[in-house]
């Protein structure tokens, strides 16, 4: 069972802007009979997510302006299977977050095949934590560093109508981990709205 409820606003006296805060929350994310290692029954560990985004599309401009902000609290970790196995690395804490900033500009490209194509380059800056706050269960209380990490992105999308849209990114990771992944990427996709 989970509660989750959100809330947006547009305010009226800022055309273009529109945010929202949302939050999640379940008594317990232990499936039923996870057990460690050793066979022992795992006990329940609650999940909170609180979420808070906006967009901003400054009005008679090509300027789109984005972020988000993600905080996740664990009850209980040290029940989660992932504290109770026997891979030291494989370790999540009490807490974690990320957040994200892009800017965009709206570049109208003409009437092509009677719908009006747009491209909208953008840059875009991701930070996530995915390891902070203590944890306990059979593994070592080793943190490495691997939750952090960073993303550099830049790339384009083509809107051939309002409902799809093709995507190029290039991507540079930065990570805490020695041992994680340090490559750059391209990353291409398709997508619709519906």
């Amino acid at each position: 069972m989970a509660v989750a409820g959100k809330l947006d606003f547009t305010p009226s006296f800022l055309p273009g802007l529109a945010w929202s805060v949302s939050a999640y929350y379940t008594p317990s994310t232990t499936p039923r009979g996870a057990h460690d290692d050793f066979g022992n029954l795992l006990g329940k560990s609650s999940l909170t997510m609180l979420d808070a985004e906006f967009r901003y599309r400054v009005p008679n401009t090509v300027l789109e302006l984005r972020g988000e902000v993600v905080h996740v609290t664990f009850g209980n970790p040290e029940n989660l299977r992932a504290n109770n196995d026997s891979d030291p690395a494989n370790n999540v804490g009490k807490t974690m977050y990320g957040y994200t900033g892009e800017i965009a500009w709206h570049v109208p490209l003409g009437t092509i095949l009677k719908t009006e194509w747009e491209a909208v380059p953008f840059l875009r800056y991701t930070y996530q934590n995915l390891q902070t706050g203590g944890f306990a269960g059979t593994d070592l209380n080793t943190p490495t560093g691997a939750g952090q990490t960073q993303f550099y992105d830049v790339g384009v999308a083509v809107f051939p109508t309002p409902k799809i849209v093709l995507k190029a990114t290039y991507q540079h990771v930065k990570n805490g981990d020695p041992l994680g992944a340090l490559s750059d990427s391209f990353l291409g996709g398709v997508g619709f709205f519906f």
